[in-house]
């Protein structure tokens, strides 16, 4: 938004901000606090620690640069409170939390986590951090909630460097599926209210990511690659110990029979068991696809799941795409409802484009470790006042029209 935009939200941002503003400790820092969001808001030629300086009054580029990168406050419990701002206005026992990963395009070798690796936002590999983001979505909204730092395991072997960035010493090498359970167990334990979790195939093919959201109670939605192997009937477990055929006894269970693609299982499909499904209503129209069910059995890590859903989902084009999905959700749960939430990955690829273009999620040129997770706890803090007035705006707006007004109706940038 522009200086006049933010103006005229001044009263609400400052009411927001008095709910966060003592988690920054003193009272100085309280103040940096207030004029970093408000710079992070304006939209400008780039929204780094020289130009929200300027584009605030009385703000001085190096205190600036002090509260990000070196300030003792805790992102952490910023982000807490701000999950519980979100439990209280869009907490739905019924909730989805998403998680996907987005990319920080860097030059050099000094910013934390860097190196060239492959960048979803990008479709390359390129010189960048990447983060492992959580969103939530319920019907009143969505945000993004918590996110955690990807660290290479290179990076994690050489201490000389993670010192110089400022990494702390207990930080050790996880793979994004881990990085991601950690902030749904969090999440969980906070009691946030949700009952799905949603996530693209490095998540679905992740045995430790889908147990873990397992031992939650938690029901997934999760994309898996064409390569994905499924049994079609439930497969006989020899357990350990048994006579191999060599002699020699087992020391771990295995399947009397092999499993086989999930593109095979497409193959194998009559065309009568497809049908189609609004997932969700798009900007350009509802947004249908055809599906298709089975249950089937994963091999996790060579072993059976317990029997689980497969969905297969195909676009309406002349040239179909295939995409593959494994769900826990009983049998009860329609079919519909089960696309529908697979459906709300939509909403964490929104937040990452309004996080970057409309509260600087990705503008940053600090590179230690305090200075990253310091600026992005921020970016989700302006994201969110965000989301919070598009939905006072929306239904003021709504309002109006009820009331049958010509009056026009502020809207954000």
């Amino acid at each position: 938004m522009d200086a006049k935009q933010l103006r005229r939200l001044k009263p609400e941002l400052d009411l927001f901000l008095d709910r966060y503003a003592p988690l920054f400790g003193r009272e100085e820092t309280q103040g940096h606090a207030r004029q970093y969001l408000q710079g992070l808001l304006v939209k400008g030629e780039r929204r780094n620690a020289e130009n929200i300086a300027e584009s605030i009054a009385g703000g001085v580029v190096r205190s600036v640069q002090k509260f990000v990168g070196q300030a003792r406050w805790r992102d952490e419990i910023v982000l807490e409170e701000l999950q519980r701002h979100a439990v209280l206005e869009f907490g739905d026992p019924d909730g989805v939390v998403n998680i996907d990963e987005t990319g920080f395009p860097k030059k050099g070798e000094k910013s934390v986590g860097v190196k060239r690796q492959y960048a979803g936002c990008l479709g390359r590999v390129d010189n960048c951090q990447i983060g492992v983001f959580l969103n939530y979505i319920t019907p009143a909204g969505h945000a993004l909630l918590d996110r955690r730092l990807f660290m290479p395991e290179e990076w994690c072997k050489d201490a000389d460097r993670c010192a110089e960035a400022g990494v702390p010493e207990d930080v050790v090498f996880r793979t994004k599926p881990e990085l991601a359970l950690e902030m749904i167990r969090e999440a969980d334990a906070r009691g946030m209210p949700f009952r799905w979790v949603g996530g693209d195939s490095l998540y679905g093919d992740s045995p430790g990511f889908v147990q873990g959201v397992r031992a939650l109670h938690k029901w997934y939605v999760l994309d898996v690659s064409s390569a994905m192997h499924v049994w079609l009937s439930e497969p006989e477990v020899v357990p350990a110990g048994h006579q191999g055929v060599r002699g020699r006894k087992t020391t771990r269970p295995t399947v009397t029979t092999k499993p086989i693609p999930v593109s095979e299982v497409l193959a194998q499909l009559p065309k009568t068991v497809w049908q189609r499904v609004v997932v969700a209503e798009g900007s350009q129209g509802p947004r249908t696809y055809e599906f298709a069910e089975i249950t089937v059995w994963f091999s996790e890590e060579g072993l059976p799941s317990g029997p689980e859903r497969l969905l297969i989902r195909r676009t309406l084009s002349q040239k179909a795409e295939i995409k593959y999905q494994r769900t826990n959700a009983p049998a009860t749960v329609p079919l519909r409802k089960v696309a529908e939430v697979g459906g709300t990955r939509w909403s964490i690829e929104e937040d990452f484009q309004t996080g970057k273009g409309e509260c600087g999620l990705d503008e940053y040129e600090t590179r230690g470790w305090v200075g990253w997770h310091h600026h992005t706890a921020m970016a989700m803090l302006a994201l969110w006042f965000l989301a919070l007035q598009k939905r006072r705006l929306g239904e003021k707006r709504a309002a109006d029209d009820r009331a049958g007004s010509s009056r026009p109706t502020a809207t954000l940038a």
